[in-house]
């Protein structure tokens, strides 16, 4: 890790969009050489939506791991259609951790639609890990502050 530019909170958001929906590598300092994150376009592009409202993030709280007490902070960030649609036009299928989340076989950038009846059926239905539940949970249950309305 470059614990100098590596140990903020948007930076690994950025790191995370970057390694899950464009399937890049791990920045994680053991297999690239330090970012150059004002130089990196993913950054400069989600960093810039965040300045012009655009995108929105968020720390829903702490989790924590009963039997490994391994402490998590949950996130969420908010992003217009046409901003994630920009950046995120090209997202991969498959990463090193598996598939896309999607409706029906779309393209993965469709998603799933943030209704009730889909966290519902996420939370209760699909396999999903504790602290990704966590962060659907608390995003839905603060949906009204994190959408603006």
């Amino acid at each position: 890790w470059d614990r100098r530019c590596d140990f903020d909170l948007w930076r690994n958001i950025v790191r995370e969009y970057s390694e899950e929906l464009l399937g890049t590598p791990e920045h994680d300092g053991t297999r690239t050489q330090p970012i150059d994150y004002e130089g990196w376009p993913l950054y400069q592009q989600l960093t810039q939506a965040r300045r012009h409202g655009t995108a929105f993030a968020a720390v829903l709280g702490l989790g924590l791991d009963a039997l490994t007490l391994a402490a998590t902070i949950l996130t969420v960030v908010v992003l217009d259609d046409d901003v994630f649609t920009r950046v995120f036009g090209d997202a991969v299928r498959f990463n090193d951790e598996g598939e896309i989340v999607n409706v029906a076989g779309g393209a993965p950038i469709d998603g799933v639609p943030f209704t009730e009846e889909t966290v519902t059926r996420m939370l209760t239905a699909e396999p999903m890990a504790s602290p990704g539940a966590a962060c659907l949970s608390l995003a839905w249950q603060h949906r009204a502050h994190l959408l603006g309305l």
